[in-house]
């Protein structure tokens, strides 16, 4: 969960998640549908989906016990090089790095290197400072220890050097380069995304479609549109609509417009109530909380009101 995601986000979702799911053979039992909703408000949405797998192969390979081999360990699905260190180290006591942002930051400062995070060159140096660092024993803690040192004492800005317990041989300290190390890639230019969707409900279910695997929000369930990354002028919504679901539908004013954002794109959602004339491949879901409604479409939702509501 801590992937990608800030800890003060994580921690309300997480005793959720253990209280519904409290062992591997638990959460291998889990649908699709339930394990989305589970992971709500946690974004990247396919870690949810592997990690589900992950305890799937656990049951169906292992008996339903995490295994403790670091070979094992690496065959789970989901299971990628931080979350690998992390588990093995901490769970298993293997001498394995566990390599997050916090990490990277102090020994691309300790060691003055220059080489932008993220790359295939960075990560090799980092992973090398850090088994040159790490002895057999208490592999766990040191990880933890290496993360919270980033986390709390080398911090982006303004760290606190005089706090820190191996500021002495600290490149970017001796040289006055905490500001500029460790060295990022250039970020990604925001994508500003104009798109549109229908709102169409009927009682307690509105008109939507299951996202397809290859798109984001895979397997979650999405208002009517030609798709969330896709820019589209009003008078352009009808003839998507029937291109992509085979739906002859009449999109009439705007009831609710929202923001959202995924990776790098920045996306404004203007939705329209709408006839609907054929319905083609859409289908009716339920607007109960179980239902695995996209974050945007949850959005909308409560923007609109019953009268926006318009029926079908």
């Amino acid at each position: 969960m801590l992937q990608q995601t800030r800890v003060e986000a994580v921690c309300e979702p997480f005793e959720r998640f253990l209280t519904q799911y409290p062992s591997p053979s638990a959460f291998a039992e889990a649908s699709d549908d339930e394990v989305l909703v589970a992971w709500r408000g946690l974004g990247y949405y396919r870690r949810a989906r592997l990690l589900r797998d992950g305890a799937r192969r656990v049951v169906e390979a292992h008996g339903g016990t995490v295994p403790s081999s670091l070979e094992d360990l690496r065959d789970l699905p989901g299971i990628g090089p931080y979350t690998l260190g992390a588990v093995a180290s901490i769970a298993f006591g293997h001498p394995e790095p566990a390599v997050d942002g916090n990490v990277e930051r102090v020994v691309s400062r300790h060691r003055g290197f220059e080489e932008p995070i993220g790359t295939g060159p960075a990560r090799r140096q980092i992973r090398q400072v850090i088994e040159g660092w790490m002895s057999a024993d208490r592999a766990g803690d040191f990880n933890q220890a290496l993360m919270e040192l980033g986390a709390v004492v080398c911090t982006p800005t303004s760290p606190n050097c005089e706090a820190c317990p191996i500021a002495a041989p600290c490149v970017a300290r001796r040289t006055d380069r905490t500001g500029q190390l460790p060295v990022k890639k250039a970020p990604k230019k925001a994508i500003v995304v104009t798109s549109r969707a229908i709102v169409v409900v009927r009682g307690e279910r509105a008109l939507g479609y299951r996202v397809p695997d290859d798109q984001p929000n895979a397997g979650q369930i999405e208002l009517p549109g030609p798709g969330i990354l896709v820019d589209c002028d009003p008078d352009d919504l009808r003839a998507a609509i029937r291109s992509r679901f085979d739906a002859v539908v009449a999109a009439g004013q705007e009831v609710a417009s929202i923001q959202h954002a995924i990776t790098h794109h920045r996306i404004t959602l203007h939705c329209h109530a709408a006839t609907v004339q054929r319905k083609g491949q859409l289908d009716w879901f339920s607007l109960a909380a179980e239902t695995p409604w996209t974050t945007p479409s949850r959005k909308v939702f409560g923007r609109v009101d019953k009268s926006g509501r318009l029926e079908a």
